[in-house]
């Protein structure tokens, strides 16, 4: 009996709990939006949005402070916000204080390519494409020249089939060794795709071309060039040579002016 009567109070609180929490629910969704709240994560103050432009991709904006929170759909304004190229997720939901939260996590360029029609675009870290913008250009490795690509809409990574014929994997596998040292990274500041396929390095600092070549055995070219520099560039200064060439294996060779 005990054990009937027990189930029984059981069954009861879960009830009323439940009662309460629909209640509880049901007054909130009467209540109104007091105001939107935008959040845009990127690494600097500026940046490929703005809060005009998320303004502009939900629809009545205007209006969301004052419609009531059963009546807002947060995953039509996330969907609404994503197709933005230059936005990486979208998280909107309301907050305890019935703010409606829109937090934006910006797309970060990994570098901007120049194909030979000196169309652009840039590649994320992840290895997505997504286009170049009006109202920030930011500081990355830059890829030209000999660069037979034109994105496609439908197959927005380097990794996709439709680009496996072309420079893309090997520029960004290029530029992520470049960027793993600190010092190169802030000496070259572009890759020349020649008509020969190979790789130009080309400096910032300095009036000479480093000649890459290809692919093969990177990353022992770039200690060589790193090694170069330090002992002898530094010391003899950075206009002795016109060009640095690294395509014979374990060898620097230079060309004076």
């Amino acid at each position: 009996m005990k054990k009937i009567i027990k189930i029984a109070l059981f069954i009861l609180f879960a009830v009323a709990v439940t009662g309460l929490m629909g209640f509880i629910y049901f007054e909130q969704g009467k209540q109104t939006i007091k105001q939107v709240v935008i959040k845009i994560n990127r690494e600097g103050e500026k940046g490929f949005l703005s809060e005009e432009a998320i303004k502009r991709m939900v629809s009545n904006y205007d209006s969301l402070p004052n419609q009531k929170v059963n009546q807002i759909n947060t995953q039509t304004i996330e969907s609404a916000i994503s197709t933005n190229p230059f936005v990486e997720i979208a998280d909107v939901f309301i907050s305890i204080d019935k703010d409606l939260v829109v937090n934006i996590e910006e797309k970060r360029a990994f570098m901007r390519i120049f194909n030979r029609k000196s169309d652009g675009f840039y590649i994320d870290h992840s290895g997505n494409l997504f286009p170049l913008s009006n109202n920030y250009t930011p500081r990355v490795m830059i890829a030209n020249g000999y660069i037979d690509v034109i994105p496609n809409d439908d197959k927005i990574n380097i990794y996709d089939s439709v680009y496996a014929d072309t420079h893309l994997v090997d520029l960004f596998e290029l530029t992520r060794l470049i960027n793993k040292n600190k010092f190169l990274a802030a000496q070259v500041g572009q890759i020349y795709v020649n008509s020969r396929g190979e790789f130009d390095l080309v400096p910032l600092l300095g009036n000479h071309i480093i000649k890459f070549g290809t692919m093969e055995d990177a990353g022992i070219k770039l200690d060589n060039l790193d090694t170069f520099y330090k002992k002898a560039l530094m010391s003899e200064g950075w206009e002795k040579y016109a060009t640095i060439n690294l395509k014979y294996k374990n060898q620097v060779i230079c060309k004076r002016k």
